[in-house]
């Protein structure tokens, strides 16, 4: 166990028991980056352990990492933090594969990206009994006296334990004296045994993971090499996917033709009588969700796995397929943001309709990148998709968009406009200054700013400690005081 295995096994403790007192029972604030920098100390030592020189080119990934790990020190939107958590992991999974040399594939293309599943989840799973063999294989390497030591004593504590723990009771019950002497040694060392228990619990699930995961990125995976070499690419029939497109395609058109007066009215700025404004928004989004995902399936069974067998008028007739298709999604995909576009224009701006926004923008972006890559095949679709992805996903996080509705909303009630004042339950405490303002020719708004103020000195860790609460608590305070 003195060797790399044991090391290994070594970092993965000191992992489990930063990750588990800084995230798990600490907070998902400024302990973030600092997990991350941990993180990446061990890395560094394992990577000395196996001598791996370190590549500039490698590291390009570290710039979105370090990014998205300090959103956490500076807001304190909720549900950002969890997306936010997913493409950490995410990032730090590839470039932790790409610095050990386990990915194979062509970084920034689509099986690279696909090796997050195998090398994030599925084989530190699979490596999951490793410390365990590690520890019976240094046992078994023991001389055979030293071992039967250590099993007598191992069978003495299992047996020896309940037996001093049922007489250790007997006396207290029997001796007022004695009892006085284990309430002392107890409350000196203050047990909590939910406290131990729950470290225990959160040890294990945590630590035998991270060192499947060690393990992974230390040893060379033949496994995954030979999968690249068996991989083959699925080719569907010409003749059937055609007749399918075709299908779908006049469905499409029949459609489009007899909803045009309702896509029309979208882009006019006009709502139709039979719907208010929510509800027209939300026809259009749940409408180009379920459909856009159909075709979206159906154009990467057009473009990668149909046998053309190099015809050039087979290959012609696939792109017009799929040509349509994206545009008809785009079509979809834009008359669902007009819509949106009607309703902020006519109630304001809440978070959840900036994030509706900002997916469906996101989804224009990515169908006009796809119709780009079925005409000019040397495009690199994925490359582009990740890196417009990265700078608007980090952007969503450092516009504040918290502080940013909050001011919309302000200006729009302050001019009577409208009565945004509910907006304000959903948003952050960023939100905090802007609502002031508003309180000042509102007093119904009292109820939400005590709200604010209620989370803004709520006790919490040092771990969850961010700059938004302590702006918050900031702004607070100079409102108490005058």
């Amino acid at each position: 166990m003195i060797g790399q295995d044991g090391k290994a096994m070594i970092a993965a403790t000191i992992g489990t028991i930063l990750f588990m007192e800084l995230l798990i029972f600490g907070g998902w604030g400024i302990a973030v980056p600092i997990a991350v920098i941990s993180y990446y100390i061990l890395i560094f030592w394992q990577s000395k352990m196996l001598k791996i020189k370190q590549d500039i080119k490698n590291n390009i990934l570290l710039i979105p990492i370090v990014m998205t790990a300090l959103c956490f020190m500076f807001f304190d939107n909720a549900l950002l933090k969890f997306f936010n958590i997913l493409f950490l992991y995410g990032l730090i999974v590839l470039h932790t594969s790409q610095q050990f040399g386990i990915n194979s594939y062509n970084p920034l293309s689509f099986r690279w990206f696909l090796e997050i599943i195998p090398v994030g989840l599925f084989m530190p799973i699979k490596n999951i009994s490793k410390p365990i063999n590690i520890i019976n294989e240094t046992i078994k390497a023991r001389s055979k006296e030293s071992n039967k030591i250590f099993l007598k004593i191992a069978i003495g504590l299992v047996i020896g334990f309940p037996i001093v723990f049922i007489a250790t009771l007997l006396l207290m019950n029997t001796d007022a004296a004695f009892n006085g002497v284990i309430e002392l040694i107890s409350n000196k060392f203050n047990f909590d045994l939910t406290w131990i228990l729950q470290r225990l619990i959160c040890f294990v699930l945590i630590f035998f993971p991270l060192n499947g995961f060690f393990y992974t990125i230390r040893n060379k995976r033949e496994s995954v090499n030979e999968q690249k070499e068996r991989s083959k690419n699925i080719k569907f029939d010409f003749i059937i996917v055609v007749t399918i497109a075709s299908f779908l395609c006049v469905v499409y058109m029949i459609y489009c033709l007899s909803q045009l007066t309702y896509f029309i009215s979208a882009f006019q700025g006009i709502l139709p009588s039979d719907y208010t404004f929510a509800a027209y928004a939300r026809k259009g989004f749940f409408e180009c969700i379920p459909l856009g995902g159909i075709n979206l399936i159906l154009i990467i069974v057009l473009t990668m796995f149909t046998n053309t067998e190099e015809n050039k008028k087979r290959s012609f007739t696939i792109n017009g397929f799929a040509f349509y298709l994206i545009a008809f999604t785009l079509f979809l995909v834009i008359s669902a943001f007009s819509k949106m576009w009607l309703y902020i224009n006519a109630y304001g701006i809440t978070i959840m309709r900036v994030y509706v926004s900002w997916f469906l923008i996101l989804g224009c972006i990515a169908l006009v990148l796809i119709g780009i890559k079925t005409f000019y095949n040397q495009f690199k679709l994925t490359k582009n998709l990740f890196i417009i992805f990265t700078i608007m996903f980090l952007g969503l996080n450092y516009a504040n968009i918290d502080y940013r509705i909050g001011e919309y909303d302000a200006q729009l009630y302050e001019t009577g406009q409208v009565n945004t004042i509910g907006a304000f339950d959903d948003l952050s405490v960023s939100a905090l200054e802007p609502l002031i303002r508003i309180s000042i020719i509102d007093k119904n708004s009292k109820a939400i700013i005590n709200e604010y103020k209620n989370r803004v000195y709520e006790e919490r860790t040092w771990q969850e400690w961010n700059y938004a609460n302590y702006k918050g608590r900031e702004i607070i305070d100079k409102v108490m005081t005058k």
